[in-house]
């Protein structure tokens, strides 16, 4: 039986994988990869790359044929460190993607870095002088979420 670091050493071998500043150099270089979060809910909630399509790792196998119909496009998986996005990365090649990217270090080094990402706006507090504003951008923020989900409802569906 194969240990943990058998399966990454082997992940590792046969997946390309790019830093945050990587990623993000190639999104700024004009690049159009799927970006694809991997983690869970409550992480995605609290902050993912602008554009991600968010599909939880437990979920890939049985969503990700749907949600990313092109499997000639390229993909850059990500989650929190790096290390479930490298063995998502690899189940991908297994389904047929051809340009699957790990990005290592994941959405942690991303943030570390002060790198764009879409963020929930701070909770409302009752006292708080700023409260409509602040409110604002809390509906802004969930209507964007809402449009998004549209979207992936729509092309599940289409």
């Amino acid at each position: 039986m194969k240990s943990r670091d058998d399966l990454l050493s082997e992940a590792r071998s046969e997946i390309p994988e790019m830093s945050a500043h990587e990623v993000h150099g190639h999104l700024e270089d004009g690049a159009r990869p799927v970006l694809l979060d991997v983690r869970a809910m409550d992480e995605w909630e609290s902050g993912h790359l602008r554009g991600a399509v968010h599909i939880p790792r437990g979920r890939l196998e049985a969503e990700a044929e749907s949600r990313i119909p092109d499997k000639s496009r390229e993909v850059v998986v990500y989650c929190a460190g790096g290390v479930r996005s490298l063995l998502a990365a690899e189940s991908l090649k297994e389904l047929g993607y051809e340009r699957v990217i790990s990005m290592a270090g994941g959405f942690e080094d991303w943030a570390d870095a002060a790198l764009p990402s879409e963020q929930p706006p701070p909770p409302v507090e009752a006292d708080d002088p700023e409260r409509p504003e602040l409110l604002e951008a809390e509906i802004e923020h969930l209507e964007k979420r809402i449009a998004r989900k549209k979207q992936q409802l729509k092309r599940s569906t289409d």
